[in-house]
C-alpha cells in the first residue's frame, strides 16, 4: 500500500500551483485524515473568467488541431508519470490510493479508470472523438469553420468562449467529459468534487505540462455557493447533479445537466433457451454490478417481458448479487465500494423507508438475511440487492451509489413504457429489428441492443455529441478563397 507523499492538493490557475488559505481538510472513510486540498474563493474564479474567455479562447482558437491532438497525446504519458506537486513527487498509486480512501471505491476499479486515460488519448482515438462530433465528419472544420453538407455551404463556429465544468465525485472516467473539452478548441474551468479533485487535478497538470496554453484551462475546488458562478457566469456550462439541483437549470440552453441516470435493462426474449438465460443473466448482473454500481450508466433496473424463464432468470441474478463478499476497498479483490458508517445508515434507512409492502428483497433469500447494509472495522458496505417491485412501486426507478437494481414482471404491451426517462438502456432480444421503438422515444438517451447499459465509448454521444453543445452552425457564404469585392 502507497503512503500518499503530499500534504495539501493546491489549486491549479495562470499556469501554477496556488495554496489558497482557505482548505479543506479530506477525512477518508476510516475517519482518516488524507491530506488538505485548497479551496478557491469567489474572487479566484471571478478573475479567471476573463482569462478564460480572453487569452485561453483565442490561444486555443488559433492552434491547429492537430497541435492540439499532439499535447493530448503527450498528457497521457505524463498522466502515468511520476508528477512533481508542491515540488514533491507523486505517483499515479498515490492518486488511486487516495481516490480510494476518499471515496470508498474498490482500487481494482479506479486502477482501471486511470489506467484507460493514455489509451483514450492516443491519436487515433482522439481523431475518432473529433470526427464523432465533427458535422462532416472532417477533422479540417476545427481549423477552417467552414465546410459544405448537401452542396450547402455552412460555418461551424462556437457558442461561447469557455465552458465552466461542476464535476462529481461519483467516478473517475467522468472527469474526462470536462477534462476534454479543450480537444474541442473550447477553454474550461473545472470545478473538481471536494471528494474526488485527484483525477481532474492529474489531467489538468498533465495537460498543462505537455503544452496546453495554461489560459485555457483552470481547476479549482470550492464551496457549493460558488458553483453556479462557475456554470452561470461561464459562456456555456456543464453541471451533474440530482433533480432538485439540475431544475434550477432546465430552462438555460447554454447549461448542459447531467442527472440521475435511471438506467434500465429490457429482456424481451420470447423463447428463452438456457443460453440465452446465460448471456441474459451475465448481462445484466455485469450492467448492475460493473465498478461497484456507482456510474450513472449502471443499470437500476430490470424489466422482464414474458413469462418465460422469469422466475429462474429473477433468482440467478439475485443469487449472483449476493454472492459477492465484503472486503476492504484496498484489497484488490474488492468488488463492494465502502462508506462511512453514518452516511451508509442514513441511506440505508432511506431505501428501507421507500420499500412499499409489495416489495420483496430476492437477494435475502440467498444471503440469509432482509439486512443489506454491512459494517466491518468501521467501514459501511452497503450490499449488492436485488427488490422485485410492481410496475407502479415508488422505488422502481430509483438509483444509488452501489450495486442496486429493481426487477418487474411487466404486461407486454406496457414493457418499452418502462423504459422512459434512462440515461441508457440495454435491450435483450431474439428480434434485434424491435430496438427501433426504443431508438425513437426522445426520453431514452443511449440504446444498446445485446450487449450491457454501462457500454461507454468517449466518442459517441452521451446525452449528445460534445460538438452539438459547444458548436452551431452558421449560415455563410465564406469559402475562404473568392470572397473578393470586386
Amino acid at each position: 500500500m502507497a503512503t500518499s507523499s503530499i500534504d495539501a492538493l493546491p489549486l491549479l490557475r495562470n499556469g501554477e500551483e496556488y495554496l489558497s488559505q482557505s482548505k479543506k481538510t479530506l477525512i477518508g472513510i476510516h475517519g482518516e485524515r488524507l491530506l488538505d486540498v485548497a479551496v478557491a474563493p469567489e474572487i479566484h474564479v471571478q478573475m479567471a473568467l476573463p482569462i478564460n474567455k480572453g487569452a485561453g479562447f483565442n490561444l486555443l482558437q488559433n492552434m491547429s488541431i492537430d497541435d492540439i491532438i499532439d499535447i493530448y497525446v503527450e498528457a497521457g504519458k505524463i498522466f502515468m508519470q511520476d508528477m512533481l506537486i508542491n515540488n514533491v513527487s507523486t505517483s499515479l498509486d498515490e492518486f488511486s490510493e487516495l481516490i480510494t480512501l476518499s471515496t470508498g471505491m474498490p482500487i481494482t476499479y479506479v486502477n482501471n479508470a486511470l489506467n484507460i486515460i493514455p489509451q483514450i488519448f492516443k491519436k487515433r482515438h482522439l481523431q475518432r472523438i473529433l470526427r464523432a462530433s465533427s458535422p462532416t465528419g472532417s477533422l479540417t472544420i476545427y481549423d477552417e469553420f467552414v465546410d459544405v453538407r448537401g452542396n450547402t455551404r455552412f460555418a461551424w463556429a462556437p457558442k461561447g468562449k469557455n465552458c465552466g465544468v461542476a464535476l462529481p465525485g461519483n467516478h473517475p472516467a467522468v472527469s474526462l467529459l470536462g477534462a476534454l473539452i479543450p480537444l474541442f478548441k473550447i477553454p474550461a474551468i473545472l470545478r473538481a468534487s471536494s471528494t474526488e479533485p485527484f483525477t481532474s487535478f492529474r489531467l489538468c497538470k498533465s495537460l498543462w505540462e505537455a503544452g496546453l496554453p495554461a489560459e485555457s484551462l483552470f481547476h479549482f475546488v470550492t464551496d457549493h455557493s460558488v458553483v453556479d458562478t462557475i456554470v452561470r457566469k461561464s459562456d456555456m456550462g456543464v453541471i451533474f447533479g440530482n433533480e432538485w439541483i439540475l431544475k434550477a437549470y432546465e430552462n438555460n440552453t447554454h447549461i448542459k445537466t447531467y442527472g440521475p441516470g435511471r438506467s434500465k435493462i429490457l429482456v424481451d426474449i420470447e423463447t428463452m433457451s438456457p443460453s440465452l438465460l446465460d448471456l441474459s443473466l451475465e448481462i445484466a448482473h455485469r450492467s448492475i454490478s460493473l465498478d461497484g454500481g456507482r456510474g450513472c450508466i449502471n443499470c437500476s433496473g430490470v424489466v422482464f417481458k414474458h413469462e418465460e424463464g422469469y422466475d429462474e432468470f429473477r433468482d440467478k441474478l439475485a443469487k449472483k448479487l449476493a454472492s459477492v463478499e465484503t472486503l476492504d476497498p484496498m484489497n484488490p479483490k474488492a468488488q463492494i465500494p465502502a462508506m462511512q458508517v453514518d452516511p451508509a445508515r442514513g441511506l440505508y434507512r432511506f431505501i428501507k423507508s421507500r420499500m412499499d409492502s409489495d416489495v420483496k428483497n430476492v437477494t435475502a433469500s440467498f444471503r440469509g438475511t432482509d439486512e443489506f447494509l454491512e459494517i466491518n472495522d468501521n467501514l459501511a458496505y452497503l450490499l449488492p440487492t436485488l427488490l422485485e417491485v410492481g410496475e407502479e412501486s415508488q422505488i422502481r426507478t430509483d438509483e444509488y451509489p452501489f450495486a442496486f437494481g429493481t426487477i418487474v414482471k411487466a404486461d407486454d404491451y406496457y414493457a418499452e413504457e418502462l423504459m422512459e426517462d434512462s440515461l441508457s438502456v440495454g435491450y435483450l432480444t431474439d428480434d434485434p429489428s424491435k430496438a427501433r421503438n426504443l431508438l425513437r422515444d426522445p426520453s431514452i438517451k443511449k440504446v444498446f441492443v445485446n450487449n450491457q447499459t454501462f457500454l461507454m465509448d468517449v466518442a459517441q454521444p452521451h446525452e449528445g455529441f460534445q460538438g452539438d453543445f459547444l458548436y452551431r452552425s452558421k449560415a455563410t457564404n465564406y469559402d475562404g478563397i473568392n470572397n473578393i469585392l470586386k
